[in-house]
């Protein structure tokens, strides 16, 4: 079986017709996980053995005629951070190694439901909280395009599962850009849906069984296509949300626009957090295809608010939501750090935002909500942005530093690692839906785009994503991997 060029949406049409089996589709995968993996280490933990059998029972009851549900079989693996039951949930910590829990989380519920076949737990970041995927219990997880590269993080494993067919599809999660850098980063399509229209119950972090919603933090869908995208988003949304606007209720599209119906704003670049010129080259080469094809087409389309503003209010959000799901004495530590610290000092910024009272965290939310309100009259100019997902294409592995003393090379300038954070908070202050695309690979690197657009305009933003491209044969390129 050639898993180089099968997705999920096409294997399920597949399944349904009868032309390929859960267990022919299972076998190819733990074949390419057998290959691949002891190079990439992205799959981490597994249960063949109960997913053939699952594989087997399916089959017969699709023979027998009846209804699997909208994945019907498909065998996929899920991100270390969501509890499985029958499979071990550590997010990447020590303290949870051997944990497993007696409940899944919503969305492995949703995909259990719909008859996907649950055989394997993809790597992450500890607690998922860094743009690359490393910890103490299962190690490092390569990028396939270039073992010497990073994955990206936090879905860095799920996102090489998918890029190396050892899945066709996943969940992944996302409050940094933990779908869409891995996306980036491994030549994948991701999406980050608006925030709380799927269910992040069961998610870790927060603590297990913890039952809140979360600021910021959503859950989406990775894959091979837009269909695929599309495929787990309505998975998902038969659980739905416990806060926020239900899932059901996320308004229809009426399919791909014609390219001359569409204005995309352009904005491939930004002083406080420059973008190399394969990134910004890419956005810049989709917006002019898109033109050529009939597009609407500006770069002055803006949320009226400084740059620098924008970045620091989801900073203000974001860290504080890091430091909550630190234990107790870990926060206390950086309290008095922060407490301690020299007004001038760049690297007490992270630890003040994480232990920041909650007045602060008041001001940083009514913030917010004006900058939804700008975000929501710059999309009366246009009906999505095109933008880089980071500043890089994967760079070499660089976790030897801590995270606030991380540089990243940019066409030869060292820059802030947390400069990731710009291109993702961009949306997710705004809980805005993003997707990402891959475009043509750079340099024998993967680089890919996101696409953003309105609060609530999910489905919309994926067939404009089907759109651009089918304009500009933006497509999922299987990595040239490296045998062990």
């Amino acid at each position: 079986m050639d898993l180089d060029s099968l997705t999920a949406a096409t294997a399920v049409r597949a399944m349904k017709a009868g032309t390929l089996s859960s267990v022919e589709l299972l076998d190819a995968q733990v074949s390419a996980m057998e290959k691949h993996n002891p190079v990439v280490n992205a799959v981490v933990a597994d249960a063949i053995e109960s997913a053939q059998a699952a594989a087997k029972n399916a089959d017969h009851r699709r023979n027998a005629g009846e209804e699997l549900g909208a994945l019907s079989g498909l065998p996929l693996t899920i991100k270390d951070t969501f509890e499985t039951v029958g499979l071990p949930t550590t997010a990447g910590s020590t303290t949870l190694e051997g944990y497993v829990a007696e409940t899944d989380a919503d969305v492995v519920k949703a995909m259990r439901n719909n008859g996907a076949i649950l055989f394997g737990k993809t790597n992450v970041p500890l607690f998922a909280g860094d743009h690359q995927t490393y910890n103490d219990v299962y190690g490092r997880t390569n990028n396939p395009w270039d073992p010497e590269r990073t994955a990206g993080g936090s879905s860095g494993g799920a996102a090489v599962a998918v890029a190396t067919g050892m899945s066709l599809a996943e969940f992944g999660s996302d409050i940094g850009g933990s779908i869409r850098q891995p996306a980036h980063m491994n030549g994948i399509f991701g999406l980050k849906p608006s925030h709380g229209v799927l269910s992040t119950r069961g998610h870790i972090p927060g603590p297990p069984g913890s039952m809140d919603h979360g600021d910021l933090k959503v859950v989406g869908p990775l894959g091979r296509s837009v269909d695929d995208l599309e495929l787990l988003l309505r998975t998902a949304l038969t659980i739905g949300s416990f806060r926020g606007i239900p899932g059901a209720a996320l308004p229809a599209s009426d399919g791909p626009p014609e390219p001359a119906a569409l204005r995309l704003g352009i904005w491939a670049d930004e002083s406080i957090a420059m973008v190399a010129a394969a990134c910004r080259k890419t956005v810049l080469r989709i917006g002019s295809e898109m033109e050529s094809a009939g597009a609407t087409i500006t770069e002055k389309a803006r949320p009226k608010v400084l740059p620098g503003n924008l970045y620091s209010t989801y900073l203000s959000l974001l860290w504080p939501v890091v430091g909550a799901g630190m234990p107790d004495d870990v926060w206390h530590d950086l309290d008095r750090q922060a407490r301690a610290a020299d007004p001038e000092d760049m690297s007490s910024v992270a630890p003040k935002l994480m232990t920041a009272s909650h007045k602060a965290w008041l001001r940083a939310n009514e913030a917010r909500a004006k900058i939804e309100v700008l975000w929501a009259t710059a999309f009366e100019e246009v009906d999505a942005f095109l933008m880089p997902v980071a500043p890089t294409q994967p760079f070499l592995h660089n976790t030897e530093k801590q995270y606030m003393e991380r540089m990243v090379d940019v066409d030869g300038i060292n820059r802030p690692y947390m400069d990731t954070l710009y291109w993702a908070g961009l949306a997710t202050a705004a809980g805005l839906p993003s997707v990402v695309i891959p475009a043509t690979p750079m340099n024998g690197l993967p680089v890919g785009i996101q696409i953003v657009g309105p609060k609530y305009s999910d489905f919309r933003l994926l067939d404009i994503a089907r759109t651009i491209c089918d304009v500009t044969g933006s497509r999922f390129v299987p990595p040239p991997l490296q045998e062990p």
